[in-house]
């Protein structure tokens, strides 16, 4: 009798560990991705449709701004969210920082972009720094981060 049961019990093991490999199999070839699917054409690596002269028009319009020395002229060229967050500081800003961050600007980098971003890196005082751009819905490009 004890053998019976002893069968039997092993026989429903086994029977659960078919159940539970056919699952396994089951969410393992409905949920993974297929081998043979193509990478999206447009990749956000390429910058070919990217207008970088439009980028570079950006970061002149900012540099100018900074050497005029004029906190307006500096909040005309910030994004909405750079407006929120530097608002009442910049302001505060003495005339004389705002030119010398504007002539550390000359010395600008792109260093890296795409059609929505791009980041420069300059230098002031021998210490590097970057600035972001970010491209709005009218095409001009403004700073969001200095």
């Amino acid at each position: 009798m004890k053998k019976i049961a002893s069968q039997l019990k092993s026989i429903f093991l086994l029977k659960y560990f078919i159940l539970g490999i056919s699952i396994a199999f089951f969410v393992h070839f409905t949920g993974s991705c297929n081998k043979e699917d193509s990478a999206p054409d447009d990749d956000p690596g390429d910058n070919t449709y990217v207008d970088a002269g439009k980028i570079s028009e950006g970061a002149k319009s900012v540099e100018t701004a900074f050497i005029k020395g004029d906190a307006a002229s500096v909040k005309n060229i910030l994004t909405e969210d750079a407006k929120a967050f530097y608002g009442a500081d910049l302001s505060q800003i003495k005339k004389n920082n705002l030119i010398k961050l504007g002539e550390a600007l000359k010395t600008r980098e792109l260093k890296i972009y795409t059609d929505l971003y791009a980041e420069y890196s300059y230098t002031m005082n021998g210490v590097k720094f970057s600035m972001a751009m970010a491209r709005q819905e009218d095409g001009s490009w403004k700073l969001m981060r200095f």
